[in-house]
């Protein structure tokens, strides 16, 4: 009786363990590589220096790795330069409503360099129109003028940000020539999530 329950409990405990792996799910986690969306995007109060009026291609999730596509235009009044204070202050949604502040970058004096190191395939397609230089040897500068998004697939890939909470997002983008923020030259408000990459 004891051999056969040794074989019993020496074959069963191991298929039940397997059988129960099987069926067992990974582990959510808050935070890790992710897919950035974006839902909405608009122009906050401004005086018009710089703009940025697009639409953005909605997200399928079917196939999440397909580029977001921006249409419209990007209408610079004044070359942009490194002489801009910059800042992303993002709320986080939670409890059905927005917590303020959840993290804020500041760019001191970095407004043009800001986009090309943080949104470098955004800055690529600025440049593909402007002609600016894309090399990180020379100074950034994107000069003045009116350029046409039409159809340009943009990876939202942000390389100093590799990892963030998976969330949805509020952020409100500025820039103004002191760090005061007082008229700001540049105003965006993006409602966007970050999905867990598949």
């Amino acid at each position: 009786m004891s051999l056969f329950r040794l074989l019993l409990v020496g074959t069963l405990v191991p298929t039940l363990n397997l059988v129960n792996q099987a069926r067992s799910k990974s582990i959510n986690t808050f935070a890790g590589p992710y897919i950035a969306i974006i839902h909405k995007l608009d122009s906050c109060p401004s005086d018009g220096t710089l703009q940025l009026n697009t639409r953005v291609s909605h997200f399928n999730p079917s196939r999440p790795y397909d580029l977001p596509i921006f249409t419209g235009n990007a209408t610079l009044k004044e070359d942009l330069r490194d002489n801009y204070w910059s800042r992303a202050d993002l709320a986080v949604r939670s409890n059905n409503q927005w917590k303020e502040n959840a993290f804020i970058f500041n760019f001191p004096k970095q407004g043009c360099t800001a986009i090309r190191e943080q949104v470098p395939d955004f800055f690529r397609v600025l440049a593909k129109l402007s002609g600016a230089s894309t090399d990180k040897g020379t100074p950034c500068v994107v000069p003045a003028g009116v350029y046409l998004l039409k159809n340009e697939m943009v990876n939202l890939t942000f390389p100093n940000f590799p990892v963030i909470p998976y969330a949805r997002y509020r952020f409100k983008v500025t820039a103004s020539h002191s760090r005061n923020f007082d008229t700001p030259l540049l105003c965006l408000a993006v409602d966007c999530e970050a999905i867990p990459k598949p």
